[in-house]
């Protein structure tokens, strides 16, 4: 035990494990009325309306809306006018809950939750015992990962990956005046695609094993008329033969923790990189000790319970796999980073907008 323990009584702490069980409860209302556009209707009403005129609006049951509504007001998310009936959404509270919203992270976050229901929950429990299976199959989170891109679109769109590299000025007059970049890890191509808007005289190939999220690339890609990219489908562990010193620049957004064998896929980074070649990893911000997590990042929990739920049961599936998780830590990312052959020349850790990089070159 600790030599100092903490002060609130059986039942203050009861209060407070139920506080976060009913809170619980409310964000997959919030989930389930930003999913359907509840909150886009309550938003774009001038004046509080009945539960039959929201319904209405939206072509949804009464029943099952009136029902929400109880739900969402009971929990202080949504106001009733001073007859008792009808309901409306303050002005404030529209940013932080509809879809084109300024401050919406957490609302889209919040979808995520429901996600993890049912057979995904089932199949992290039974990983729990000693005999259980090793992890969870990345084919079950199909849902998941389409919360997952539109939680990476939303992050991007308000802190734009071109932002993030102008910490780097050597870097992006190299890019200003072109170079071969790599993106490891590119999922939909949110990334490629963006840098390759702002720097046309370079060239980005983007790789991923899933193909249904190469083809999105492409199609997005191919909506934007840009003709300085390619997607391809390929093992990030075993990229191609011929590829070695071929890049100048690799990006690994938000990918390296959920690799089965992230060593091996830092190794093929390395490799590819030409001599003067540079890497920036991207990363949630955490530390590597759960004290330093507890005492410096609020909020933190949320990354260790998708990452129990998502990232570290896909990463252990695989026969050997490291399950790093989420929240391994600047400290284990350094390390790992910097056994592959690199010198990590910046550690950047952004509490604002919860990522850290890690900027680095070959030794």
């Amino acid at each position: 035990m600790s030599s100092k323990e903490p002060s609130e009584t059986s039942e203050e702490f009861a209060a407070r494990v139920g506080a976060i069980l009913a809170n619980g409860f409310a964000s997959l209302g919030i989930a389930l009325g930003h999913e359907v556009g509840l909150f886009d209707i309550l938003s774009d009403m001038k004046e509080p309306k009945s539960s039959q005129e929201i319904a209405d609006a939206g072509n949804f049951k009464e029943r099952y809306v009136r029902e929400w509504l109880g739900a969402m007001v009971t929990a202080r998310i949504v106001e009733l006018d001073s007859t008792g009936e009808n309901y409306f959404l303050p002005p404030n509270r529209s940013p932080a809950l509809t879809h084109n919203g300024k401050l919406s992270d957490g609302v889209v976050m919040s979808s995520l939750i429901p996600t993890f229901g049912g057979n995904v929950f089932g199949q992290v429990k039974a990983c729990f015992k000693k005999d259980g299976p090793r992890g969870v199959s990345f084919d079950a989170y199909c849902a998941s990962y389409e919360v997952v891109g539109r939680m990476t679109e939303n992050y991007l769109e308000k802190n734009p990956i071109a932002s993030l590299l102008s910490k780097y000025p050597d870097l992006t007059k190299r890019l200003d005046k072109g170079i071969s970049v790599v993106d490891i890890g590119c999922g939909h191509g949110l990334t490629t695609t963006e840098l390759a808007k702002a720097y046309p005289n370079s060239t980005f190939c983007g790789v991923d094993l899933d193909e249904v999220s190469i083809q999105d690339a492409k199609d997005k890609a191919a909506g934007l008329n840009l003709t300085n990219t390619e997607f391809i489908v390929a093992d990030d562990t075993k990229l191609p033969a011929d590829w070695t010193n071929k890049f100048e620049f690799a990006i690994l957004f938000e990918t390296l923790h959920d690799q089965a064998y992230p060593d091996k896929a830092i190794g093929e980074v390395y490799r590819i990189l030409a001599s003067d070649g540079v890497c920036l990893v991207v990363e949630p911000t955490s530390f590597s000790k759960v004290k330093d997590n507890r005492d410096k990042l609020e909020g933190i929990h949320v990354f260790y319970m998708a990452s129990l739920m998502f990232c570290m049961p896909t990463s252990l599936y695989s026969e050997g796999g490291m399950g790093l998780g989420a929240v391994w830590g600047w400290e284990k990312a350094t390390e790992l980073i910097t056994a592959a052959g690199f010198k990590v020349c910046t550690v950047v850790q952004d509490l604002k907008t919860v990522y850290q990089h890690f900027y680095c070159m070959k030794k």
